[in-house]
């Protein structure tokens, strides 16, 4: 883990053998809030990234290396003092040692947060 302490796991289940739902909740007294931004935390989207390569990793069992990301789309702002749980749905897509993955992360009342396709090379 990156981000030490980031963030807590709720709930993961497979959906299909080849995609997850993954819920978190974000450590709104993890010390990147102190200066992403004093009085107004905001969730760093390069940790958003993170989050979603550790999730995938822990899936697949795999240490992964982030490649190259596309259609990346953040769509809500994520204030851990507002909206701290996230919902991550992720897609995997296996091609020799490229893990490509489509995913929609979403607040807990589905108002959309990131969507994103992520292309990971297997370590």
């Amino acid at each position: 883990m990156l981000l030490q302490h980031f963030y807590t796991i709720v709930a993961s289940q497979s959906i299909e053998p080849q995609s997850f739902e993954t819920t978190v909740t974000i450590q709104k007294e993890h010390p990147v809030f102190e200066g992403h931004f004093p009085n107004f935390p905001v969730t760093p989207g390069v940790a958003m990234l993170q989050i979603i390569k550790e999730l995938t990793e822990n899936h697949l069992q795999q240490s992964l290396f982030l490649k190259s990301a596309s259609n990346v789309k953040f769509l809500a702002v994520v204030d851990p003092n507002v909206n701290a749980s996230l919902k991550f749905n992720i897609a995997i897509q296996e091609d020799g040692q490229h893990i490509k993955i489509k995913n929609n992360t979403s607040f807990k009342d589905g108002t959309p947060v990131l969507k994103c396709n992520v292309t990971f090379v297997k370590r």
